[in-house]
């Protein structure tokens, strides 16, 4: 009798399998019971209150397809001071209109500086009844920036403001005049202007009135000593046929300015 029930197992592999699988997916449940049951409770299934309590918090999925980001730079957007004698001062457009004239020439008045402006004294020209030139002073209040050299010297070649002109003042630095760059080193301020400076359609007294007014204008800063012109980044000797600009300019080359 129990060899005739062996050999009916034998004949029956299926029954086997389903023995095996039952018995392989039992323990699965029971090694397996909390975090079986923890993913049923993820996707939703209400278990049982008697289950529930086995549940445990899985840890939440990381992503480790995304890359993680890259540490970015510290950027620094606080503006440094710039020391006396900078070896180079970046240029900065400004605007004719940004202009004001809050004072008039040679009168003393020193106009009220604001947190963002700086009064600034640019040189331009008067004519006598005789016909003699003669420097006027203005008092600009211009942008505070890193580059008051730079600004002021754009301020100049914007030229007058109206009620400058209702004073009869006159600049005779040639139209078309772009300042390049600005250079100062060791008291030396270093002053690129295009071509167009080199043409002045009013004679010896318009070559030596435009560089009294750049002269005088720059060396009004107490970084600067004197002056060096260049044009398009190159020395020339001359303005005109005899108005020298091949070496340093100074104050003091103009005594009756």
């Amino acid at each position: 009798m129990h060899s005739r029930k062996k050999l009916s197992l034998t004949r029956h592999p299926g029954v086997i399998f389903w023995l095996v699988f039952v018995v392989g997916i039992s323990l699965l449940l029971v090694l397996n019971r909390k975090e079986i049951l923890s993913n049923l409770h993820s996707v939703g299934v209400n278990l049982p209150p008697s289950l529930k309590q086995h549940v445990v918090s899985l840890p939440a999925e990381t992503n480790t397809d995304v890359p993680p980001e890259s540490p970015q730079p510290m950027s620094n957007d606080a503006p440094e001071n710039p020391a006396p004698d900078v070896p180079a001062i970046p240029i900065e457009q400004l605007s004719p209109n940004a202009v004001q004239s809050l004072a008039v020439p040679d009168t003393g008045e020193t106009p009220v500086e604001s947190w963002n402006e700086q009064v600034r004294t640019l040189y331009f020209l008067s004519i006598d009844q005789d016909g003699n030139l003669h420097r006027a002073a203005v008092k600009r209040m211009l942008p505070d920036t890193e580059a008051p050299l730079t600004g002021t010297l754009q301020a100049l070649l914007a030229g007058l403001s109206k009620s400058e002109e209702e004073q009869r003042l006159i600049s005779l630095i040639p139209e078309g005049t772009k300042l390049l760059s600005v250079t100062i080193q060791q008291g030396t301020a270093y002053i690129n202007f295009n071509e167009d400076f080199l043409y002045n359609t009013h004679g010896k007294d318009g070559y030596s009135g435009q560089i009294k007014q750049v002269v005088w204008t720059a060396t009004n800063f107490s970084t600067v000593k004197r002056v060096q012109i260049l044009i398009e980044g190159r020395k020339e000797s001359y303005l005109g046929e005899n108005i020298w600009i091949g070496s340093f300019l100074e104050r003091e080359q103009f005594p009756n300015f």
